[in-house]
């Protein structure tokens, strides 16, 4: 085969490509003098096209590098062979699209939608001066996603054999029943992202950190997970037994321990009230705890980061200014727990249970004026369940809010800048003051 070529696109301008969506829009819509879109093999770099319904539309091997795709519809869309490289693409619909050899590259898709979109490799071929069939720009064909962010993305049902993707963000993102057979994605951050149905058979995930993730389900025939990191991760020891796991990090078994649970909660117990002059302050990070029952147990100021409370039982604990960050809390019962001041960053909290637990602010003793906010920022709460909470102040940056409830909640003050509010119910909820600069799917609530 011979070398690469640069094939000569032509330049498109800004007032082209307006007249261009205008028609393409009008003809999605079935309404007279309406024209479907083609901009296959067209310059668009650093052009914008954010909130365009551009459904369908084609962009066979457009340059589409630096382009502004905000919120975009581009469902269905031929986007085979295309440059999105650098491509601001936040929110960005591309559910069932044609992805194949596509350089996403350097792209930001924070929590676009890719469901059943198709990533698999292809290279578009071209005849030369003498007739010979040449591929543009890359022989190997391979979808590009190296650098990419994909938080929060939703890449369920996508097609991604062969993929290569390292050291790419991919945390809170969604690869439910996903195909990734031989895919590369080392080196990546997968941190609370779901993985349920998903084939991984012979993909690369080496290196990974996958705190918070859901691995169970998956096929994990020959997958690569050596050096991973897999504290904090949803999986079944049975399933992992066809991976390689050389050097991976596992949780820390709770037989284990040097002491009893009992003992660690006793020995915490003096170390609180005697403000630290005895006993020991309570450190269970990265220990799996999964269904334990904490019940009304005072916590405050313990080390649970990284650790595996899922299904765990924590009704009325004493959690203030407790250390969860990066916690797995699938499913756990918060609820009428005191969490003020509590660090949860990037814990995975799906479907957890925290009716009127307490996240407001606590105000030092001898600092007046002083006060710890709660610490929610990344952390994953889909489906969760925050009827009557208090989230006062508290740092919800990033955070993924999707269809949880959040009835008669108090939000007042709260930062919820770039987070995901799809689905979520916000019905009698106080959110006045609150920060929700760059929030998504949020809908205020009807009087």
């Amino acid at each position: 085969m011979s070398a690469d070529v640069a094939y000569p696109l032509e330049r498109v301008n800004q007032v082209w490509l307006d007249e261009a969506a205008d028609l393409h829009e009008t003809y999605i819509e079935g309404r007279p003098g309406g024209q479907r879109m083609f901009l296959s093999f067209k310059d668009a770099r650093h052009l914008d096209l954010s909130g365009r319904n551009l459904a369908t539309v084609e962009m066979v091997a457009a340059n589409l590098s630096h382009a502004i795709l905000i919120e975009t519809c581009l469902a269905r869309a031929n986007l085979f062979g295309a440059n999105l490289q650098h491509a601001r693409m936040r929110g960005c619909d591309l559910s069932r699209a044609d992805l194949r050899g596509v350089n996403l590259s350097e792209a930001d898709l924070e929590n676009a939608d890719l469901r059943e979109a198709d990533i698999r490799n292809g290279f578009i071929l071209v005849r030369d001066r003498r007739g010979n069939l040449t591929p543009i720009e890359r022989t190997d064909g391979a979808a590009t996603l190296t650098g990419v962010n994909l938080t929060g993305a939703d890449l369920s049902g996508a097609m991604m054999r062969h993929v290569v993707g390292q050291r790419t963000n991919l945390t809170n993102a969604n690869f439910r029943n996903a195909n990734l057979t031989a895919a590369n994605l080392s080196d990546s951050d997968v941190r609370g992202a779901v993985f349920t149905g998903a084939d991984l058979t012979d993909a690369n995930l080496s290196g990974c950190v996958f705190q918070g993730a859901m691995l169970s389900g998956a096929i994990l025939n020959n997958t690569n997970l050596e050096g991973a990191d897999l504290t904090a991760t949803h999986f079944v020891p049975n399933e992992m037994r066809y991976a390689r796991m050389d050097n991976a990090r596992l949780p820390r078994n709770i037989d284990n321990l040097d002491r009893t649970i009992l003992e660690i909660i006793a020995d915490h117990g003096r170390w609180v009230a005697s403000l630290g002059r005895s006993g020991n302050q309570a450190d269970l990070s990265g220990v799996a705890l999964h269904g334990i029952d904490f019940s009304g147990v005072d916590l405050q100021a313990a080390i649970l980061s990284l650790a595996d409370i899922s299904n765990a039982a924590l009704r009325a604990a004493r959690l203030i200014m407790a250390d969860l960050s990066g916690t797995l809390a699938l499913h756990a019962d918060f609820s009428d727990a005191d969490l003020r001041g509590v660090r949860m960053a990037r814990a995975n909290l799906s479907g957890a249970a925290l009716r009127c637990a307490r996240l407001g602010p606590i105000e030092l003793v001898g600092l007046s004026g002083h006060k710890v906010f709660a610490d929610l920022s990344e952390a994953r709460l889909d489906g969760a369940d925050l009827g009557g909470v208090d989230l006062s102040g508290a740092n919800l940056t990033r955070a993924s809010l999707r269809n949880v409830s959040l009835r008669e909640a108090r939000l007042a003050g709260a930062r919820l800048i770039d987070a995901n509010l799809t689905g979520a119910d916000l019905r009698d909820a106080d959110i006045e003051g609150a920060d929700l600069r760059g929030a998504i799917g949020y809908q205020p609530p009807l009087d």
